[in-house]
């Protein structure tokens, strides 16, 4: 039997076997550490016919290495790259890749392209640019994540960005109008806008950026089959249904903008 590229892409991986992945397959089970709050439609924390967009690409990889999918969650966002550090979990889904995190932990390829935006909720006017954003008297971010810190880097001050523990609570607060915009990358605008017709996205925060997966620094072996799966599944059809199923094909539009 002829083998595809992509399959002799991951056969040659499951044969690389450092110490880091030849753990992972004697232990039967890949930790994959996600946050309590993170949305179904991402990553459901229990198995069903609609796992979610990340889910359904890392349980595929388990399949292949022939693991079972064990779910670490962790309290809050910004719990992540501790419990990973500390050995909870073997890689971490539905995370920003960025320079800071770098210097804590290694991301494998790009699993979406991504980028920040300002939203409120009608007949509030648009948030038009960072100038509007900047003058507006309270802002909301979801706590540890990075839209938060792309606000904060953007120039909202201080004393209006109020922080939430969770996507739901900012979106009712920015419904009651106790908070006059929202920061959220696209994708979870997306979502939000199946349950808050109202939303409208305006000015984008902070530069592009891509979502990833992240595991220990010392884990090469693990990382190098991550990354060969990503690059399969990317160069396939499958990704492109993924993002289609889970989050609308206008977000497909959009986030092939973002690049």
């Amino acid at each position: 039997m002829r083998l595809s590229p992509g399959w002799v892409l991951l056969a040659s991986s499951s044969l690389a076997g450092a110490a880091d992945l030849e753990q992972v397959r004697s232990r039967g089970a890949l930790r994959v550490i996600v946050a309590a709050d993170e949305s179904a439609e991402t990553f459901a924390l229990t198995p069903g016919p609609d796992p979610g967009f990340e889910r359904e690409l890392i349980e595929t990889f388990a399949r292949v290495q022939g693991l079972q999918l064990e779910v670490v969650t962790a309290e809050g966002y910004a719990d992540r790259i501790p419990r990973l550090l500390k050995g909870d979990g073997d890689v971490i889904v539905a995370i920003f890749d960025t320079e800071d995190r770098r210097r804590q932990v290694a991301f494998t390829g790009e699993v979406m392209p991504t980028h920040n935006v300002a939203v409120t909720f009608k007949p509030a006017p648009v948030v038009s640019d960072l100038a509007a954003l900047k003058a507006l008297p309270s802002v909301g971010a979801i706590k540890g994540a990075k839209p938060a810190e792309a606000a904060a880097e953007a120039g909202v001050a201080a004393s209006a960005l109020r922080l939430f523990e969770t996507r739901d609570a900012l979106l009712q607060a920015l419904r009651a109008k106790q908070v006059a915009a929202v920061v959220l990358p696209i994708s979870e605008m997306a979502l939000a806008a199946r349950e808050f017709a109202d939303l409208q996205a305006g000015a984008t925060v902070g530069p592009p950026g891509r979502i990833a997966w992240a595991v220990r620094k010392e884990d090469e072996a693990l990382r190098a089959a991550l990354d060969e799966h990503l690059l399969v599944v990317r160069r396939g059809a499958s990704w492109s249904r993924l993002v289609v199923k889970y989050f609308g094909d206008q977000t497909l539009a959009v986030l092939g903008r973002a690049r």
